[in-house]
């Protein structure tokens, strides 16, 4: 039967063909000049064709002189809103509607770097922890202008309505109507319907600047989740009032972006649809769609939402960039066949954190569409893979999608390599999607999968591999450090694999990274007693590299009296379960460990390589066996490599 989500749906006077909207994510595509590159098309057109309902773009400011987080969307001039029609358009002849995610980026914007303090409606720290000023009264009617004026250009640009935004208690709307961050003792402050006295005029203006018939998205948070934010009772109070002055239809988020962002951008140890209790207490006093954003990944739950009259669209974001054909695949039932999002968060904002543009681990062609594109190849070769972790997974799959003969070696009875222990520590299930996947994939493909074969030079003399790829992963590392028994030393891995079994003690971790962390939250989730850690790390800081989005609730269940975390300490010696350790250049003796566990890294695997180079000149390492790294190198190396070899 099908679906209701895969009915037309109609927004005001736009009808969507499907409930499905894609979120406006901000992920480092973006021009100088404002306008829509090749690259940010390439990428929205592959969603369009994918069979996307409707495109939400990035955030678009308002005001060309104050951008968002870096490069930002903006309307400059006629040649620009030129430029958008084109871009418009090729979106439409896919089928799929766009609007803009307009906004004043205010508080957010990074005009404090260019000497001019960021305005929101109170004298606060953003999220850069740059001092805002508040924004007068004389101001006001010309930012509500450049809002008019930005949804009118929007509307000459070929866009079918605009979504505003006033989430999060973040940029310029969502500053004003928090009581979070407003702080004003004038006709803007004070009380619920004053603090939303800007968003109202700003939807009257763009109104009478675009006529009764160009449709307005309103993205809101249900409730901002702190002590001090506007509640879901707020929300409900508000909904009548802002269709009134015109709001067609509402995208529900939830959380703010600097005290909740683990819950604007939910991932590990948030559940599915965080935002869903929120957007169905709004859809029955609405009176207009309600759409719903947040950790939506899985295509029947989504289905599950509007069958069930919760919502009646779902906006999916990270899904999408995970695969863009999830719509069409979804519409076909071809469920299995979608590649996952796993909440991990490590390529489209770990990426972002690092200045680099937005990836993912699943669908390293994400942001490189064309560059990145599996077609099928003239001359299919036969390719050897040694490895089944997910490295060699991916790049089995690339190659026989290229239309390759491809063999995939693995020495255990199970594929997935080192991301079968990634998915054990609490909060963590979400990875095996990268497995299962992957394997559905091998099996669809008919690539030829030899489990339980230690590969070496006669297997891989006897398949006379035209194209060979080692993917052989990474051994755990121990630190040269005195009195360590190499034979006898507890590793995460041994704790995580079950091999040792501590269900209490007074135990130390010597490593506090991010399996470091992960081996504590085990540790606790699978006591059985008393039980106490110690973890130690030489850096000055716990979990660096972790995702902010994941590190922010790690840190919070971390913290906790059975567990003592000790930065800027390095081990120097170990007796039995006495260690002695330098911090802060003065050493120390810690006593009475039951355990010492060593999460201290990992090295390359590479014995095969080394013995085949020689033979076999072509041979390429991807992975933890060229270098230990995350699951996204191990991917895009592996994609790539199919690509380089036809």
């Amino acid at each position: 039967m099908k679906s209701r989500l895969s009915e037309a749906l109609k927004i005001g006077s736009m009808t969507v063909k499907n409930g499905i909207f894609m979120a406006p994510m901000s992920l480092g595509y973006e021009s100088p000049d404002g306008t829509v590159n090749e690259t940010m098309q390439e990428y929205w057109l592959a969603r369009a064709r994918g069979g996307v309902g409707c495109i939400i773009t990035d955030a678009l400011s308002v005001d060309p002189d104050v951008p968002y987080l870096g490069n930002t969307l903006c309307f400059r001039n006629e040649e620009s809103i030129a430029s958008y029609r084109r871009f418009t358009d090729k979106i439409h002849e896919c089928g799929a509607r766009v609007i803009p995610q307009i906004t004043h980026p205010g508080p957010e914007s990074v005009s404090a770097f260019r000497g001019i303090p960021p305005m929101a409606s109170s004298v606060y720290l953003n999220s850069m922890a740059q001092k805002t000023r508040a924004v007068t009264l004389e101001e006001i009617p010309g930012i509500i202008q450049k809002y008019a004026k930005g949804a009118y250009d929007a509307k000459r640009a070929g866009f079918d309505g605009i979504e505003l935004h006033c989430a999060h208690a973040y940029m310029l709307l969502g500053s004003f109507l928090s009581p979070m961050r407003n702080k004003r003792t004038d006709r803007y402050g004070g009380s619920l319907d004053n603090r939303a006295r800007l968003l109202c005029e700003v939807l009257d203006a763009i109104r009478d600047s675009c006529g009764p018939d160009f449709p307005i998205i309103l993205r809101m948070s249900g409730s901002e989740r702190d002590e001090q934010g506007n509640t879901l009772e707020d929300m409900k109070y508000l909904v009548p009032i802002l269709e009134r002055h015109g709001v067609d239809a509402f995208e529900i988020s939830g959380g703010t972006q600097y005290e909740r962002c683990n819950k604007i951008i939910p991932c590990h140890g948030e559940v599915q649809g965080v935002n869903v209790p929120e957007a169905e207490a709004l859809k029955q006093v609405a009176t207009v769609p309600v759409l719903v954003v947040g950790k939506i990944g899985e295509p029947r739950y989504a289905e599950y939402l509007v069958d069930s009259g919760k919502v009646d669209g779902v906006v999916l974001g990270r899904a999408l960039i995970a695969d863009p054909d999830f719509v069409k695949k979804m519409e076909a039932g071809d469920y299995d066949g979608i590649a996952p999002c796993a909440a991990c968060a490590i390529g489209c904002v770990g990426e972002q954190t690092k200045r680099h543009p937005a990836s993912c681990v699943i669908n390293p062609a994400a942001g490189r569409e064309k560059e990145l594109e599996l077609t099928k190849t003239e001359r299919p070769k036969r390719v050897v893979i040694v490895g089944g972790g997910i490295g060699g997974m991916a790049c089995a799959r690339a190659c026989a999608v290229c239309g390759h003969e491809v063999v995939l070696l693995e020495r255990e009875n199970e594929l997935g390599g080192q991301m079968r222990l990634a998915c054990i520590p609490p909060h963590k299930q979400e990875l095996s999607k990268w497995i299962v996947y992957l394997e559905h994939e091998l099996e669809r493909l008919s690539v030829d999968v030899r489990r339980n074969t230690a590969a070496d030079r006669d297997v891989i003399d006897s398949l006379s591999p035209e194209a060979l790829v080692i993917a052989t992963g990474a051994g755990e590392m121990l630190p040269p450090v005195q009195g360590i028994d190499p034979e006898q030393a507890i590793t995460a891995w041994k704790v995580l694999r079950g091999e040792t079994a501590i269900p209490g003690g007074n135990v130390l971790v010597v490593g506090g990274g991010m399996v470091g962390c992960e081996v504590c939250e085990y540790l606790m989730h699978q006591k059985r007693g008393s039980c106490h850690i110690t973890m130690i790390e030489m850096a000055d800081e716990i979990g660096a590299g972790m995702v902010v989005n994941n590190k922010v609730p790690a840190m919070i269940r971390l913290n906790r009296p059975e567990i003592t975390m000790m930065t800027g300490t390095k081990l120097v010696s170990v007796n039995g379960g006495e260690v002695t350790v330098e911090r802060h250049g003065t050493q120390e003796v810690l006593s009475g460990f039951t355990h010492i566990i060593y999460a201290c890294g990992a090295r390359p695997v590479r014995g095969l390589y080394e013995e085949l180079k020689e033979a076999y000149p072509e041979a390429v390492l991807i992975g933890d066996a060229l270098q230990p790294a995350q699951a996204l190198e191990a991917v895009r190396q592996a994609v790539e490599t199919a690509v380089r070899i036809g």
